[in-house]
């Protein structure tokens, strides 16, 4: 049966496709609608940061550099030809030197403001802030090329360059001056955690430029000058060894986020002395905040009858071989490694080869492969005859393993 349509309904047909092709563009609308709305929120969702890059520590041995010496060809040519002929294959080269100074120009804000003083605050252009070595850049990509290992040395609370630009920041005299020490020289307050930001933030530019270690110097308190006339601003309850231990924790979480290496350097008394020698380090709660710990066991700087050593100076190999041994001892059960300075520089007396190499020496029958030579001059005069002997040394213990794994002649059998 074919239904009859009226004219009514043909006349209404129209009228009932523009509502049904109205509602069709209306969820066509809604439905882009929906998807033009998700897409900012999808937006605004940050991505997912990588990973931080994990830290790559070598078995470093290492000679230190200044950031004039990193600035000068002749020099760099004479370094990186000791280098070549030599076990030497990292460099320790200062971003921010004990007197303050940054080696080369920086990007942190409180740096740019130090240097915007250069022509008005004579520290700051007596130590050369900012333009020790100005292509930096250039010899961070040679060291890769070669791969030699830059280690940043950073010094952190001996600074007279900062504080003369923000005095707020300084260690300050009684009367409310700046302190100075003997050689007046103002200082950075360990309290103040301005400072502690300050030095971090230096640390992680330098990563960025290619640094894989940053090494903290002076982590302490002042040891000379008028003591007693010390004033610290914003000074907590916390012990000074707290302070010191407190900052490391703080550099750490940030240079590890940045991908470095962190270590630092302490007095090699530090391995004798039971408490914090009045400047804020002692060597086991240090060694829990780094992943390297730098004693400076330089000979010269041990007394007369340490360790029962009449003079240590004279005696390098059996100095530095019992403050090692003491200094394992002292961090162990950390995850923390020795990594020695060593005496490269003459003092109480003139060193040679074989004194060097009896530090190098002490320093491996310690069962550690990894040290750091000091000249403050950067001449490494000696050096490479000290590894000389290394050579000779090694050539004779291996001759010696190879007589005693040799069997005999066998003896004959006796007769019945």
């Amino acid at each position: 049966m074919t239904k009859k349509i009226t004219p009514l309904a043909l006349a209404a047909a129209p009228l009932m496709s523009l509502l049904l092709l109205q509602g069709c563009t209306k969820t066509v609308s809604m439905v882009g609608s929906t998807a033009s709305t998700a897409a900012p929120d999808a937006a605004k969702q940050k991505p997912t940061p990588p990973p931080a890059p994990k830290p790559e520590p070598i078995e470093a041995r290492a000679i230190y550099i200044t950031g004039w010496t990193a600035s000068g060809k002749k020099s760099m040519e004479r370094i990186m030809a000791l280098i070549d002929k030599t076990p030497l294959n990292a460099v320790v080269i200062d971003v921010k030197d004990s007197d303050g100074a940054i080696t080369y120009k920086s990007d942190v804000p409180l740096a740019k403001e130090v240097m915007a003083h250069k022509g008005k605050v004579k520290e700051i252009g007596q130590y050369g802030y900012g333009s020790r070595a100005p292509k930096i850049d250039n010899l961070m990509a040679e060291l890769k090329k070669r791969d030699i290992y830059p280690i940043a040395r950073l010094a952190v609370f001996a600074d007279d360059c900062m504080p003369r630009v923000r005095p707020e920041y300084a260690v300050k005299r009684k009367d409310g001056g700046i302190w100075e020490n003997r050689k007046r020289e103002a200082w950075a307050n360990p309290y103040k955690k301005e400072v502690w930001e300050y030095n971090v933030a230096l640390a992680e530019e330098a990563i960025k430029k290619g640094f894989k270690e940053i090494q903290w110097d002076y982590v302490r308190f002042p040891t000379d000058g008028k003591l007693l006339n010390m004033a610290f601003p914003g000074k907590t309850q916390t012990p000074p060894p707290q302070v010191i231990n407190e900052f490391l924790k703080f550099a750490k979480e940030r240079v590890h986020k940045a991908g470095g290496v962190m270590s630092a350097d302490i007095f090699g008394l530090t391995v004798l002395s039971k408490n914090d020698m009045g400047i804020g380090q002692t060597i086991r709660s240090i060694a829990e905040h780094v992943d390297y710990i730098c004693p400076m066991v330089y000979p010269s700087h041990y007394n007369r009858g340490e360790y029962g050593i009449p003079n240590p100076d004279r005696a390098p190999y059996k100095t530095v071989f019992v403050s090692l041994r003491d200094g394992k001892e002292r961090i162990k059960g950390t995850d923390c490694k020795i990594r020695p300075w060593l005496q490269n520089f003459n003092l109480q007396s003139k060193y040679r080869a074989p004194d060097i190499w009896a530090q190098i020496k002490a320093a491996r029958d310690n069962g550690i492969n990894e040290y750091l030579l000091w000249d403050p001059n950067n001449r490494y005069t000696h050096t490479a005859e000290a590894f000389k002997l290394q050579e000779i040394a090694e050539a004779k213990e291996k001759k010696q393993k190879q007589v005693a794994a040799k069997p005999g002649p066998e003896t004959a059998p006796k007769p019945n």
